[in-house]
């Protein structure tokens, strides 16, 4: 008896080494396919279709920098992550049809210095950057944030948003706040009078035909940086960081192939991304 049970916890032990193994048929990462993860799709910065194809400025930026930075990875997908999950955690995570993920990197419009993100990952220096503003009509008197005391004051996009409540030395101090839901109706508000000072990311504003006819203040509410989030303590951040600093660099290759890039998903050069690459 003594022998059987002896035997037979080998085998135990045998078949539990066994599954934990990568056994599974299904398993899309590997040594020769990077993972990207996106929590959302968030237009201009990426987008996914209904067949899983990804676009957007992210997108298009990865693939023109993938030659540089892939290492012994042949090809790479996007696939979607729930908030909060850990780069290259342990074992991964599993889809509705229980495919096996490990991503290396996060993007999708991912931005530093929220929640607990800057000790959860490394990441690349600001890819873009999108400041909280405000606007005045160009013959108003309101110029500086003192001029916020009794104003009308519109509002626009949550980033504005929650900038402008965090900023309740101002806030607090404005007759009225009224929310818009996009540029159009926020710049027709100050120009017909309803609202006096219109907060905005320039996001939202620079795009705008109308733009060069405002007044914008001489400082911002807060600035926004995106980022590509990186597995933590890995060697993506630098790769990333010197590959993106050679496609804007004007002397080399085919020149600064960066800016217009940007120029074209945000319709202005909404980046402020330097990096000194390392000797």
């Amino acid at each position: 008896m003594k022998r059987f049970i002896a035997i037979l916890l080998s085998v135990v032990l045998i078949c539990a080494a066994f599954s934990g193994c990568s056994s599974n048929k299904n398993e899309k990462y590997s040594a020769e396919k990077l993972i990207i993860g996106y929590n959302e799709a968030r237009s201009p910065f990426l987008d996914i279709d209904k067949n899983s194809k990804a676009s957007g400025f992210e997108a298009e930026l990865f693939k023109a920098v993938f030659d540089n930075v892939k290492g012994d990875f042949k090809s790479y997908t996007f696939e979607k992550v729930e908030e909060g999950y850990a780069l290259e955690d342990d074992g991964g995570f599993f889809d509705s049809k229980n495919n096996e993920y490990s991503a290396a990197l996060l993007m999708g419009g991912v931005s530093k210095n929220s929640a607990t993100f800057n000790e959860d990952y490394s990441f690349t220096e600001p890819i873009i950057t999108n400041r909280i503003i405000a606007v005045a009509p160009k013959n108003s008197e309101r110029k500086t944030f003192s001029d916020f005391k009794n104003a009308k004051v519109v509002v626009l996009s949550e980033n504005a948003k929650k900038a402008f409540e965090e900023n309740s030395a101002i806030s607090s101090q404005c007759k009225s706040v009224k929310e818009a839901t996009d540029i159009e109706e926020a710049l027709s508000q100050l120009d017909s009078g309803k609202a006096e000072i219109l907060v905005c990311d320039e996001l939202s504003f620079n795009p705008s035909a109308k733009a060069k006819d405002y007044f914008v203040f001489e400082n911002e509410l807060d600035t926004i940086e995106y980022v590509i989030a990186c597995a933590k303590y890995s060697g993506w951040k630098d790769s990333l960081n010197e590959a993106i600093k050679e496609l804007k660099d004007e002397s080399y290759g085919g020149g600064d192939e960066f800016t217009p890039l940007v120029e074209k998903y945000f319709g202005y050069n909404a980046s402020s991304f330097e990096y000194s690459i390392q000797e």
